[in-house]
């Protein structure tokens, strides 16, 4: 089964000390017996490596246009390995089987062969991704719900190939990568991928293609986009806001999968369930659907930090009956092939074989038993105990117990933790990064405002993250996805505060104000002249300031009014303005006001300064040290009501002031 997917080499071409296996089988002073135990040896016990010959590594399978992989795998079955390849680049038929102690035949197709005997093959540099699915498909599709399909992602609609971002050879930049041909290919870096780590983001990245234009990529402006936003969220958070194939969310091994279509009968002790947390038969669909058109099913993906990043994820519960051993770190796992035979018996006969297992109900009627009550967990951890026992497994200091994800228990009422990363939901659980089917830039979360993530009721931050799949009912536990994040209800409440309430009023509206404000006042003072009042500033110099800091401080305000508009780069410059600026017109309002020298205007004076002093100081203690994101997120918020509250009423009395002076100039 494994030598599906494996091209071949290495561990069907050759043995743990490096011998060929059938050349090594062949030569008479190795006794090894064809299908004889030959001294138990792991390598060759019961083999036939002298009739089924090795797997060689075959370059065809990723390099040949229309390969037939199909044929390939029909070889593999019938343990005819030295003619796998011949099969696959479609050279000759196959018949008969060393599976069935036959002597396959082989029937060339002299259509491929040229007078010289040779063949002419349409060998490709690059392999098309048809190639490339023949392994990644399935597993792709079961664990991370991946399509690879142009109906679900841009990449693959603009005819990019899988080998464009995962390089290989001297299409590489990483030197891990470049050099001669040596079919290390760059991959990415999964949190629960532990595959070939040394070549963990040695693949082009987003950043590789949309900031340096490689493969002719547009490169985009992102518009009003604040360039911090990029040292803490993944490219793929936003441009994946929707996930359109249905991944695993739950895999459970603890229990009999009775849905139909299940091939071959040991994949039925693995149920699934999907994002919604409802039973997906999965391998019944993998039979029924083409690849590349599995059934759409959108839904948000889970948002996690990995490696001080946002990203969206998959992550995957586990249930299964582990193997506890005293004074040992880990759980260790029976063969799933005893469990579902533990479990077909039982079926055929539930009377006599492992009758406890009878315990275990469909309590939520979804169609799927789970183990969920104390009772159907001491019911499955002694039957699992009862059928290691019958295959004479020796269990001195070893325990069955029931593993739920990051706890375990043996009695279903004394739970132990297991200790895991924050994104993960346990050890023994995969964890993938989404990174394909890509939407549109248009459909990306930002391209209709800030919004699309700082709102009240945001999806980003409140849509639910299952916690645990069942209770004693049955029924799923969730929490907002902020609490995984790490995030307060109160920093995202400030947040959606902040954007669709505090901003638009400030910055959009009062600050912008504000400004023209001013300026009519120093037009006003310069048209009814100069009286004595006392209500406004009266000196030449007053005057000249006045008219500075309006017409000075209009500028901010339309920076502020044409952010969304600029693109990030101009951003990045004036990311603070937008911060300062509220802060520079309070000030400057208040030096005004405080020139009026009313009590009214000396209150709210002294007022403002208290309230920009308390802004200053836990700005820059705050706001300059790269401080935890949630709590800037409720100083920001603090800082724009503060902002609002000063100015308008600061607002409130210049326009008093302004009619003061009019009245004053009118009548003396």
């Amino acid at each position: 089964m494994c030598a599906v997917c494996h091209p071949g080499g290495g561990s069907l071409e050759y043995d743990r000390n490096g011998n060929r296996y059938d050349r090594f089988a062949e030569d008479p002073k190795n006794n090894i017996t064809p299908g004889g135990p030959n001294g138990l040896d792991g390598d060759y016990f019961k083999s036939n490596w002298a009739r089924s010959g090795a797997m060689e590594a075959d370059c065809l399978m990723c390099h040949l246009k229309d390969y037939d992989n199909g044929l390939r795998k029909n070889q593999l079955k019938s343990l005819n390995f030295r003619w796998a390849a011949t099969a696959g680049a479609g050279f000759a038929d196959i018949v008969e089987s060393v599976a069935k102690k036959e002597t396959p035949k082989v029937t060339y197709d002299l259509s491929r062969f040229g007078p010289d005997g040779k063949v002419t093959l349409p060998v490709m540099k690059k392999p098309l991704n048809e190639n490339c699915l023949f392994c990644h498909h399935e597993p792709g599709w079961k664990k991370r719900g991946q399509s690879f399909s142009k109906r679900t992602d841009v990449h693959m609609r603009a005819g990019l190939l899988c080998v464009d971002c995962h390089v290989t050879g001297r299409s590489a930049a990483d030197p891990r990568i470049y050099g001669k041909e040596e079919h290390q290919i760059g991959k990415g870096d999964d949190p629960g991928d532990f595959v070939r780590d040394d070549l963990d983001n040695t693949m082009r990245t987003c950043e590789d293609c949309h900031l340096k234009g490689i493969l002719n990529a547009p490169v985009p402006k992102h518009k009003g986009f604040p360039p911090a936003h990029f040292k803490h969220i993944a490219c793929q958070t936003c441009h994946i806001p929707w996930h359109q194939v249905k991944g695993a969310l739950m895999q459970d091994a603890s229990v009999f999968n009775t849905s139909p279509r299940i091939s071959p009968p040991p994949k039925r002790i693995w149920s699934f369930y999907g994002p919604d947390m409802k039973p997906w038969n999965y391998y019944g669909f993998a039979l029924g659907y083409p690849e590349g058109l599995q059934p759409l099913t959108q839904y948000r993906p889970v948002h996690g930090l990995y490696k001080g990043k946002i990203y969206p994820l998959n992550r995957v519960y586990t249930r299964w009956a582990g193997i506890k051993t005293e004074g040992k770190s880990g759980i260790g796992m029976p063969h799933m092939k005893d469990i579902f035979m533990m479990w077909k018996t039982h079926m055929d006969t539930p009377d006599k074989n492992y009758p406890l297992l009878s315990t275990i109900k469909d309590d939520n009627q979804d169609g799927f038993l789970e183990v969920n009550r104390p009772e159907e967990i001491r019911a499955l951890v002694t039957s699992v105990t009862a059928m290691l026992e019958k295959k004479g497994e020796v269990l001195d200091r070893r325990r069955v117990v029931f593993v739920d994800g990051d706890r375990y228990t043996s009695d279903g009422n004394t739970w132990t933790d297991i200790s895991k990363k924050l994104y993960e939901y346990s050890p023994y659980g995969s964890v993938f990064k989404y990174s394909h089917d890509i939407s549109p830039a248009k459909n990306a979360l930002g391209a209709n405002s800030c919004t699309d993530c700082h709102a009240f009721n945001s999806p980003f931050f409140t849509h639910p993250v299952m916690i645990r799949p069942f209770d004693e009912n049955a029924r799923a536990s969730y929490e907002p996805n902020a609490t995984l994040l790490g995030f307060s209800s109160m920093a995202v409440f400030a947040g959606g505060l902040r954007q669709e309430v505090l901003k638009p009023v400030l910055f959009y509206g009062i600050l912008a104000g504000l400004s023209l404000l001013l300026i009519l006042l120093v037009c006003g003072q310069w048209a009814f002249g100069a009286p004595e009042s006392n209500s406004f500033p009266q000196t030449p110099a007053q005057r000249l300031m006045t008219g500075i800091i309006g017409i000075g401080l209009l500028g901010p305000a339309i920076i502020i009014l044409f952010e969304s508009m600029l693109p990030s780069d101009i951003i990045g410059v004036l990311e603070n303005i937008h911060r300062w600026a509220g802060a520079g017109l309070v000030v400057a309002t208040l030096w005004l006001v405080a020139k009026s020298r009313t009590k009214k205007a000396a209150f709210l004076f002294w007022t403002g300064v208290c309230g920009v002093a308390f802004m200053a100081s836990t700005g820059i203690a705050l706001w300059g040290s790269g401080s935890d994101s949630i709590i800037r997120q409720i100083l920001f918020t603090l800082h724009d009501m503060s902002a609002l509250f000063i100015t308008f009423l600061a607002i409130a009395v210049l326009v008093l002031a302004f009619f003061k002076k009019r009245k004053d100039a009118e009548y003396g």
